[in-house]
């Protein structure tokens, strides 16, 4: 119980959700993760308030998602 109740708190506080270009919006989920329509990519603040400040913080780029490879299944193919 408790185990599961931390991995639920690590992946809220460690990763963001972004959504891929190239998909068609109409078969994503919008009230769970879906893989097939979002990459996961590791949240800014992953320090919990140590060393990192937003004020100063750079901002996202959306260029910088295009050095994630064009992976296609790969997540769902590990849950599965």
């Amino acid at each position: 119980m408790i185990r599961s109740l931390l991995s639920i708190v690590a992946v809220a506080l460690l990763w963001v959700q972004v959504p891929q270009w190239q998909d068609d919006w109409s078969q994503c989920a919008v009230d769970v993760p879906d893989v097939d329509c979002h990459w996961y990519v590791t949240a800014p603040d992953s320090t919990f308030g140590e060393g990192f400040d937003w004020a100063t913080a750079p901002w996202f780029d959306v260029n910088g998602l295009l050095d994630i490879s064009d992976l296609k299944n790969t997540v769902a193919g590990l849950q599965s």
